[in-house]
């Protein structure tokens, strides 16, 4: 289904310009340094350079994926069977479910919209390899009525994580990536490997990295690689393997002309990957190198006028001073490039940088420019399983910032991205949406590997002190709160 552009592009920053009317910056109540300081940036400092998979993907689209399908296909679909016609329950279409118990503890202290956990029948909600990152949605993608291809879809990325005495082997490999694509209309959703085709189109391979941030703008999904960049990914291409099911670890054309990707049965291919000219000395979160970035999550600003925004930045645990960088986006309904990131000289356009002075771990965040014309910032900040923080500040705010150690202000999980979604069909729902990733490790896990075992002493506040189950405990939840909700915007 084609995508219209420009006109409901427009008709979402008008809404957008009156939505963000009350949400306007408070005189600062405190003699301190500013939580945020703007950056004077070198020529060239944090720009990117377009290696294009277009053609590549292009070959590999008309040639070898032929099966091709749109956003119902993925989330509609219930395959019952694999592709060799024998029935596989792992191909089902997954169900989120409501959270119950010590897991409601992973759900914001605030008035939620949209509060689930993930399927227990697949272990999505307490699976050790496989952590939930990034989220972004068709409401963010669209904006005039929230909705791609004619449905309504959160993304999830997800990375996989070799645990101690395992090896990376085949579709088992650390940091593999996926995207959940969710249906919030009927909470069904599916998991679909992410690809990177071959420069001669006749093959393709999985993609790996963190995958800490991704946006959904028009047709595009932005993901980080987080020491070199960002991927992009054409959710116009989506197409269906000929090889599918529980018990296949393979992927890419195999020698008969056959596709497979690692079991799933839709693969999504990527068609760009903007790359840093270096790769910083550290990413671990405990040294910023002054010359290069590290991409941790990833959120999209439409407000401000244009040039939209897409917005990054880093997770630095162990440091104050994480960088958040916003480049500039191409409108939707742009000549050339459209959806994409803004070129000059062959490198992106970046709108402005700034320093979170006085943060560290920020694993999600957010920016807006508000009705009086100030730059707002919230941001995700995990605590391991005790609750974690949620920040809003703005330039010039100098108030003191809530961390972990007074106790944190929101979710325990940790929480990760944050996602904006203003309208649903014709309602203005104004959403802020979010993630947490954790799990309380089960007495199982942590026999086999000791990198679960809880750390010493352990914290009063954390939810899973005092859990002796065998199993995993589920702290993985998909939530929206009311973004102009005082408990939400009210927050440091």
């Amino acid at each position: 289904m084609a995508l219209s552009r420009g006109s409901r592009l427009l008709t979402w920053m008008a809404a957008t310009a009156a939505l963000l009317t009350g949400l306007t910056a408070q005189p600062a109540s405190a003699v301190d340094s500013p939580t945020m300081t703007k950056l004077s940036l070198g020529a060239d400092q944090f720009k990117l350079t377009d290696t294009s998979y277009v053609s590549a993907t292009n070959k590999l689209y008309g040639t070898h994926l032929t099966d091709h399908a749109d956003l119902t296909d993925v989330v509609t679909t219930d395959y019952t069977k694999n592709s060799s016609g024998a029935t596989d329950p792992w191909l089902n279409l997954r169900s989120m479910r409501s959270c119950t118990g010590t897991e409601t503890k992973a759900l914001p202290p605030a008035g939620t919209t949209t509060a689930w956990c993930w399927s227990n029948s697949h272990t999505d909600d307490t699976n050790p390899h496989w952590w939930p990152q990034g989220l972004s949605t068709t409401g963010t993608a669209d904006g005039s009525d929230g909705a791609i291809q004619g449905r309504h879809v959160a993304a999830v990325s997800w990375h996989y994580r070799t645990l101690s005495h395992e090896t990376s082997e085949g579709c088992k490999t650390n940091n593999l990536l996926k995207l959940t694509l969710l249906d919030r209309d009927t909470g069904k959703y599916r998991h679909v490997l992410l690809a990177e085709p071959t420069s001669s189109g006749d093959d393709f391979s999985f993609v790996t990295g963190h995958g800490g941030g991704i946006v959904w703008y028009a047709n595009y999904i932005y993901v980080t690689d987080t020491a070199h960049g960002i991927r992009v990914f054409d959710i116009n291409k989506l197409a269906k393997v000929d090889t599918y099911g529980s018990g296949v670890s393979t992927y890419g054309i195999d020698g008969a002309g056959h596709s497979s990707a690692c079991g799933y049965p839709y693969v999504l291919p990527e068609v760009h990957y903007y790359q840093q000219a270096g790769t910083p000395s550290d990413c671990s979160g405990a040294t910023i190198d002054p010359e290069q970035l590290c991409f941790s999550w990833l959120s999209l600003d439409k407000t401000g006028g244009g040039p939209f925004k897409l917005v990054t930045g880093e997770w630095q645990g162990s440091v104050d001073g994480a960088r958040v960088v916003r480049y500039q986006l191409n409108p939707a309904s742009s000549a050339t490039y459209p959806g994409l990131l803004n070129m000059s000289g062959g490198k992106t356009v970046i709108q402005d940088a700034y320093a979170a002075s006085r943060y560290r771990g920020l694993q999600g965040g957010m920016t807006w420019t508000d009705a009086q014309g100030v730059l707002n910032f919230a941001f995700h900040k995990g605590c391991g399983t005790v609750p974690g923080v949620y920040s809003h500040t703005w330039v010039g705010d100098t108030r003191a910032a809530t961390t972990c150690a007074s106790g944190g202000n929101w979710a325990a999980g940790p929480p990760q991205a944050l996602s904006y979604w203003p309208k649903l069909d014709a309602t203005q729902v104004d959403e802020l949406w979010g993630l947490t990733e954790g799990i309380c490790a089960g007495s199982d896990l942590t026999a086999a590997h000791s990198e679960f075992l809880p750390a010493s002493p352990v914290s009063d506040n954390d939810v899973c002190k005092g859990y002796t189950g065998t199993d995993n405990l589920s702290l993985r939840s998909v939530f929206a709160v009311g973004f102009n909700d005082p408990a939400v915007q009210n927050l440091h």
